[in-house]
């Protein structure tokens, strides 16, 4: 790279340029965003088919000695 490159090149530069970035303003966003995507998610994925089975309320499951899982009617 010559001399005549380097004048191109820093006049190119100049002409850039960058915008300062705001943190807090970016962090918001990308917080909404991700909120956003959850609550999406749980509405598509969470009310499809049948109620979920826990593992933890089966009798086959339980630990000799603890207490009985709680049924619920």
């Amino acid at each position: 790279m010559n001399r005549r490159d380097r004048t191109l090149l820093n006049k190119q530069i100049g002409k850039l340029t960058v915008p300062p970035a705001n943190g807090p303003l970016l962090m918001l966003v990308v917080a909404a965003v991700f909120v956003a995507g959850m609550t999406l998610g749980g509405f598509l994925v969470g009310f499809r088919g049948a109620p979920m089975h826990i593992a933890a309320n089966d009798t086959r499951l339980s630990l000799p000695g603890a207490a009985p899982p709680v049924r619920r009617q």
